[in-house]
């Protein structure tokens, strides 16, 4: 009896051990483990070299959301198979939270490694078959080393994600090895982290308005406004340089409310200026477009500015939508019952902007810049033509207005006219300006562009 009950304590010991240092859904160590072990390896010194893969998997959200969590943590745990055969021997496996997965090797060959996170970036996107899900997975992998990227446990980890996310910015399903350039980008981070705390303070945030022109009378009836920091040391910051720590910071909910205010309060100092209703675009975050408290910020807004809230027009990414589609929808919707009008930025970049389309509340499309600029070289010009064609028709069939992002020249301006497009906004209209640098309802003189750079017969008839 006694050697029963001595057995059961340390079965049931082993299973309570287990359970501490094991992710239940995969079997891989968890986080706390994980670390503890880089501690042991790193800041004790019992390594003489670690390397770290930090592995992310692209959009697995839309996993969850297409298919429930319970086919998700399927997926997750076949993921968790798949990379202890796919890392060898010689690496350890770590689970460490939602879909974020870590591969460490100890004292590997120089350039092991490598192999090893590139054969995971490949293999990744081996299809995912199992009773619930059909998938395939792709990943961005961070690598990162110590000695050379690191100092200790903690650094290597936090360099590896940082590569990781430099990955994902590139587009996804690659690797990106941490460097003296991710160093320094990093170190820029922080401090441009440290330095937001103040900018909102002491009204180092301004708006700049880019000219959007009216296709169909010549003028110009609305712009769009863009976020700029001016940083006390480093000068005038565009979006581009700062906004994604923006959009990690606390400060980013405040910072979002104020951009709507002002911009709300220039559209209404535009109008008493004896002009008629000038309308201004705000880019919103995934975060304040699923805010179910958007429709009434938007209404106090107005209200406080004296002008109607027709004037705005709110213009989303696919990106910020899919993050949560029916809490952004929901609230576009109570937004639209107040008179703005939504536009779906970056239109044609995205994996599923057609599915979503049909059931978004959106009024406009803004066709994304890459398509426009492929019109005047000569290897994608066919391309981008049938490409922007097939737009402009979806989106009349929708009853949607197209916008032409990124014209930079004349030549393009006289393409997106003749294509059908409703209104166009890039450089060779305008550049981002303070307010006052905005002439509402400014006519452009189009002239015979058609005739003057020789379009193509089928580019330059007008379908409308």
């Amino acid at each position: 009896m006694l050697v029963r009950d001595v057995t059961e304590a340390r079965a049931m010991s082993e299973r309570l051990s287990d359970q501490a240092t094991h992710d239940a859904l995969t079997g891989l160590i968890n986080r706390r483990e994980l670390l503890s072990r880089l501690s042991r390896l790193v800041d004790e010194r019992t390594a003489n070299s670690v390397d770290l893969l930090f592995i992310d998997l692209d959009r697995f959200k839309e996993i969850n959301d297409s298919f429930g969590h319970a086919a998700g943590d399927e997926v997750l745990r076949v993921i968790g198979e798949r990379l202890l055969v796919w890392s060898g021997e010689r690496a350890h496996a770590s689970r460490i939270g939602g879909d974020e997965f870590v591969v460490f090797l100890v004292d590997a060959p120089e350039g092991e490694a490598e192999r090893v996170a590139h054969d995971v970036v490949m293999r990744m996107r081996e299809r995912i078959e199992t009773a619930s899900v059909r998938a395939s997975i792709r990943a961005s992998v961070g690598l990162a080393r110590y000695p050379d990227a690191a100092a200790n446990a903690d650094e290597l980890l936090r360099n590896a994600d940082a590569a990781m996310y430099h990955a994902k910015g590139l587009g996804g399903s690659r690797l990106w090895g941490f460097g003296k350039e991710d160093a320094q980008r990093l170190s820029h981070r922080l401090r441009l982290r440290a330095d937001l705390e103040n900018a909102s303070a002491t009204s180092q945030f301004e708006l700049h308005y880019q000219p959007q022109l009216n296709l169909a009378t010549g003028c110009i009836d609305g712009a769009e406004a863009l976020l700029r920091w001016n940083h006390p040391q480093l000068g005038m910051l565009a979006p581009g340089d700062f906004l994604e720590v923006l959009l990690e910071s606390p400060a980013y909910e405040a910072t979002g409310e104020w951009l709507i205010h002002l911009a709300l309060r220039q559209a209404a100092q535009w109008q008493r200026s004896g002009r008629t209703r000038f309308k201004v675009a705000v880019n919103l975050s995934a975060a304040m477009i699923q805010n179910s408290d958007l429709a009434a910020l938007v209404s106090k807004a107005a209200e406080t500015a004296g002008v109607c809230a027709s004037v705005l027009d709110i213009e989303v990414t696919e990106t910020a939508i899919v993050s949560d589609f029916l809490a952004a929808s929901r609230s576009l919707a109570a937004v639209r019952k107040l008179g703005p009008t939504v536009s779906l930025d970056d239109f044609g970049t995205g994996y599923s902007s057609l599915s979503y389309l049909t059931q978004l509340p959106v009024d406009r499309i803004k066709i994304d810049k890459s398509f426009v600029q492929q019109l005047t070289v000569d290897e994608t010009r066919r391309q981008a033509r049938a490409m922007i064609e097939a737009m402009v028709a979806i989106a009349r069939a929708l009853g949607m207005e197209t916008v032409a992002e990124g014209v930079e020249n004349a030549e393009q301006l006289a393409f997106v006219r003749k294509l059908g497009c409703d209104a166009a906004q890039g450089y060779f209209i305008g550049r981002p300006v303070p307010a006052g640098g905005i002439h509402p309802y400014v006519k452009m003189q189009f002239g015979n562009l058609a005739t003057r750079f020789s379009l193509p017969h089928d580019a330059a008839t007008d379908s409308r």
